[in-house]
């Protein structure tokens, strides 16, 4: 391979650390191979997540409200964008996110790059419009140098959305206790394994939190409400046989990502218990898997000790 090549290689780790450098770096275009290219537009991806001039004020980023040491929650009911205003759902986790078809709660976005658009233009969140953000990002050396090194063009939306959804599919890990007991046969308590049979043979809710993720990313009513102030799925399709229904969430992590719900209305996994083992508010479009259920106190704490099984080790103390 040609000497330049490899200085582009080599360069990268450089220009990812050097975001305050007024330097821009020219290179004539040569396509570097999967692993570098990935790496480099991985990392740029992250450099844009916690990059606040990504909103309009310069007031918050991607991680306001996708925090990692909270599996990329923010641990509030509803997010709160720039001037502190108010979102309109609860921000769910972004742990395992490669997995997922369509995005946000309703499932009204097709893929991560166009997620990416959604929060940035929305008044409520980052506040800005594409135009707001070009050619403000553009002028940016990191960026433009990096736009040039991966794509051979300055940094516009296109590699803005590739990148960030690059570093949130670099955003998988199962570890955890649950993993250790199904792949490695460990077992560091028998409720794990009680738990789990609850959950999986006596409730089913392998039904619709079923694989690897622990969803199988459908769109359900699970009787939160009677009457619902926020109709999901409705808003995009205007069917009536959508009102009330949300995105099946990953159950990864779930121990560190409350408040629960699309609302964030329930504040713990026992309130989360409760509310299923009631069978669930009357409604019509209410999926026929919410059937209320009897648990003993025991039963409880083992299914608590399997959901909270499901934490990765990295945020396990």
């Amino acid at each position: 391979m040609k000497l330049q090549f490899w200085i582009g290689v080599l360069l990268l780790p450089f220009l990812i650390q050097c975001t305050d450098s007024n330097t821009s770096v020219e290179k004539h275009f040569k396509a570097l191979d999967t692993i570098a290219f990935n790496k480099a537009l991985i990392d740029l991806g992250e450099k844009l997540f916690f990059d606040t001039r990504l909103s309009l004020d310069n007031s918050v980023s991607c991680a306001t409200c996708h925090i990692p040491q909270l599996a990329f929650t923010d641990g509030k009911k509803i997010s709160v964008g720039i001037h502190q205003r108010i979102g309109k759902r609860n921000t769910p986790s972004l742990w395992n996110v490669k997995n997922q078809q369509e995005m946000m709660w309703d499932k009204g976005v097709r893929s991560l790059e166009h997620q990416a658009i959604v929060p940035l233009q929305d008044t409520n969140e980052m506040g800005g419009t594409i135009l707001d953000l070009f050619p403000k990002l553009s002028e940016i050396p990191l960026y433009d140098s990096l736009a040039k090194v991966l794509y051979d063009r300055t940094f516009d939306p296109y590699v803005l959305t590739r990148a960030l959804s690059a570093y949130q599919r670099n955003i998988y890990q199962e570890n955890s206790e649950f993993d250790d007991w199904k792949k490695l046969g460990l077992v560091k308590d028998s409720a794990l394994i009680r738990g789990y049979i609850i959950f999986d043979q006596k409730l089913n809710c392998t039904q619709c939190h079923s694989g690897t993720t622990f969803t199988d990313n459908s769109l359900q009513n699970n009787g939160l409400y009677q009457f619902y102030e926020d109709p999901g799925r409705y808003n995009i399709s205007a069917d009536s046989l959508d009102i009330g229904k949300f995105k099946v969430p990953s159950l990864r992590n779930v121990s560190i990502t409350a408040p629960y719900m699309h609302d964030g209305s329930f504040e713990n996994l026992y309130d989360v218990i409760m509310h299923y083992e009631s069978g669930g508010k009357s409604h019509p479009n209410k999926s026929p898997h919410i059937q209320p259920f009897s648990l003993s106190e025991l039963e409880r704490n083992d299914l608590l000790y399997f959901l909270n099984a499901l934490t990765d080790k990295r945020f396990v103390n």
